[in-house]
């Protein structure tokens, strides 16, 4: 199933992704290191960052984690008071940050959106529908010009691979693991044919489907949902994923209350792995 929008929908579209998504940067001075990019969730009432493991992993001082009060615009600020929950087991590559300083707070419902567990799924039965895109912060697309930390927003159609690729690096986790194509070319949300950039700073991204709207009032976030988090990639090869299944690991360790909200949103439908 392929679901084509018109450019005005397909930029609408776009244009709502990136307000969920959000980089997250490293203080360095007076600039700022893109680390990595993460999406806004509110579950149970608690404001959430889901994004990789791995790019906490070389982090000195969690303190010097910022954000930009719009897209890559406007002054930086640290999270401020916040907590980081990763799984115990590596090859679950997400983590939670659960956000905690009401000021960042206050910021972040000001210049972006929050997605909630309806804008969540499980990947369609489907793997050639043409319907999946990665969106995220690429660091080549990324530069500090006069103090000001500035870059391009990406997103790019891809396609789900239904067997593991050979330069996969194990484990590979059958129940959690996704992976999807990543040539030269591709074309972005609006139909525009782009080269490829390398994809270091998109870890912790979400990959996206697109999904027939369950209303007869056409809205952006019925028309996409999330379905998992990037965590690596090759160039002109693949990108791999990690389904919500690995969210919901990791939120139990942090309250079960939590985690069973996510496995009743998953559970709507047959797993499918």
């Amino acid at each position: 199933m392929s679901i084509d929008l018109s450019k005005v929908e397909a930029d609408i579209v776009h244009r709502f992704v990136m307000s969920v998504t959000i980089p997250i940067l490293h203080e360095l001075g007076d600039a700022a290191a893109l680390l990595a990019t993460g999406t806004l969730f509110k579950i149970a009432g608690r404001s959430f960052i889901i994004t990789a493991r791995h790019v906490f992993d070389e982090v000195s001082d969690l303190t010097l984690l910022a954000y930009p009060e719009n897209p890559l615009k406007g002054s930086l600020h640290t999270f401020g008071d916040m907590a980081i929950y990763k799984p115990k087991e590596e090859h679950i590559d997400v983590a939670v940050i659960e956000l905690l300083d009401p000021a960042t707070l206050r910021r972040l419902h000001a210049g972006w959106q929050f997605l909630e567990l309806k804008n969540v799924g499980i990947p369609s039965k489907s793997l050639d529908d043409g319907s999946v895109f990665v969106g995220g912060y690429p660091q080549s697309l990324t530069d500090l010009k006069d103090g000001w930390t500035t870059g391009a927003f990406l997103t790019a159609y891809t396609q789900r691979i239904p067997d593991t690729p050979s330069g996969a690096l194990e484990p590979v986790c059958e129940d959690l693991d996704m992976f999807f194509d990543y040539g030269h070319l591709a074309h972005t949300l609006t139909g525009e044919p782009i080269t490829t950039p390398v994809l270091k700073g998109v870890s912790g991204g979400s990959i996206w489907e697109m999904v027939e709207p369950t209303s007869t009032v056409w809205s952006p976030d019925q028309n996409v949902r999330v379905i998992g988090v990037q965590s690596s990639f090759r160039h002109s090869d693949f990108i791999r994923a990690k389904n919500w299944w690995a969210v919901a690991a990791v939120l139990e360790e942090v309250d079960e209350g939590l985690a069973a909200e996510v496995h009743a949103k998953l559970n709507q439908r047959d797993r499918v792995f």
